[in-house]
């Protein structure tokens, strides 16, 4: 482990009795209350941008940290201001991960962010035109592997996407208050990022099917739901559409015309080829190997869906990730045990997501210490090509100076509660 030494970050017990409140114009209200009812605020909100332009995260003492207020459809909401995520204090709803340890770097053609929200420029057509838009019961390859680079970055595949969510959610970040995530959690975190984002000119919230928590009391109203998101995957001639289903697998069942996917928490499967489950495991092995699914892991799976001949939901494309129980994501197994044994420590961290490049970040980035520290789970054996970069990655540490926490999974795991 290489420490310059380090101490408690100026902010984790700050950031003081105005923790989890902004400012609105001249007055001071809960971040809570803001985000579940702000339509009992729309008057502030109003007077807020006409009169100082924005509002004021107070998470922070230390620095002015300002929120992004927008409007659609007259229902108001506060949005980070462009790339200032990660000036807000750890365990802030409005934190982000600094984008030099973001995938999203290499993005800036790919994503917009402007008044109105976010626009992304998806590789995938949503919207097929022409003679070929016939419905296919045969899933087309994979628009992109993972880890393949898209040249000058300026579309994103679904990996990326799922990675750009899963971050402006702000779900690769733990906090020790954040308690034990669950998916109906996730799902409302990621339900409101997709209500500020269009992909290739379509409202995201209406393009995604986030797959809701399942609640006896409300299956009809939830399966009603579903069937018009299918509904809206009609094809009309030569205009074939398609949709994204958001949620988490539970089974990949074979069946004499492919396979059946079973997302938790829905009754309705998907559909998909053989073949594309077949290249989908070859092209995320974390998520699909032998210790996937223990110790409460979880694949969360991203799916392109349109309308088969016969109405079937079928899979397109579809990207995946490995994530512990509380849905945190992970590379590898190593690194899920890694992330589970720092949330037990108490630790504050953020894991740094790739989205389809083939940047390099440490595993994780502890946040509750200042320097902050990085972690690496160093878990390939007997690989020459990955001994040197661990030794390259080793030696940029030790020669810049920064705090390095190691774990060689031939070795216990090491000290994690915070000195």
């Amino acid at each position: 482990m290489y420490s310059a030494g380090h101490r408690p970050a100026a902010d984790a017990g700050a950031a003081s009795e105005a923790a989890g409140q902004v400012r609105l114009a001249d007055r001071v209200v809960p971040i809570a209350a803001v985000r579940e009812h702000p339509e009992r605020y729309t008057s502030l909100f109003g007077r807020a941008r006409s009169e100082v332009g924005h509002a004021v995260c107070l998470c922070r003492t230390d620095q002015l940290v300002r929120l992004v207020i927008r409007c659609r459809a007259g229902r108001y909401h506060l949005a980070n201001w462009p790339a200032g995520g990660q000036q807000h204090a750890p365990g802030c709803p409005w934190f982000r991960s600094p984008s030099a340890m973001s995938g999203r770097s290499a993005y800036a053609e790919a994503i917009t962010v402007g008044e109105d929200g976010t626009s992304i420029r998806l590789s995938t057509p949503l919207t097929v035109r022409g003679a070929t838009a016939a419905p296919s019961d045969t899933p087309a390859p994979p628009a992109a592997s993972a880890g393949s680079v898209t040249t000058a970055r300026r579309a994103m595949g679904l990996l990326a996407l799922l990675h750009y969510l899963w971050e402006s959610a702000q779900l690769n970040v733990w906090h020790p208050r954040d308690g034990r995530r669950s998916w109906r959690d996730c799902r409302e975190l990621l339900n409101e990022q997709a209500g500020d984002c269009r992909v290739n000119r379509l409202e995201l919230a209406d393009a995604l099917w986030v797959v809701p928590a399942f609640q006896r009391a409300q299956a009809e109203r939830i399966n009603a739901a579903w069937e018009r998101f299918l509904g809206r995957l009609a094809n009309f001639g030569k205009v074939r559409r398609r949709g994204l289903v958001l949620g988490e697998l539970r089974a990949v069942e074979a069946t004499d015309y492919g396979v059946r996917i079973r997302l938790a928490h829905q009754r309705a499967p998907l559909f998909a080829s053989a073949q594309l489950m077949d290249r989908v495991r070859r092209s995320y092995p974390s998520a699909f190997g032998a210790q996937a699914t223990q110790d409460g892991r979880r694949q969360v799976a991203l799916c392109l869906v349109e309308r088969s001949r016969r109405g079937y939901p079928t899979v397109v494309d579809l990207a995946a990730m490995l994530t512990t129980s509380s849905y945190l994501p992970a590379d590898s197994s190593y690194e899920a045990a890694m992330a589970d044994a720092l949330a037990a420590a108490g630790r504050a961290f953020h894991k740094p997501l790739h989205y389809d490049g083939t940047e390099v970040f440490p595993d994780f980035v502890l946040v509750d210490v200042d320097p902050e520290t990085y972690v690496e789970v160093w878990g390939v054996r007997g690989r020459e090509s990955y001994e040197m970069r661990k030794r390259a990655k080793q030696s940029f540490y030790r020669e810049s100076g920064r705090t390095l926490l190691e774990w060689d999974v031939r070795e216990p795991m090491p000290v994690l509660a915070r000195s």
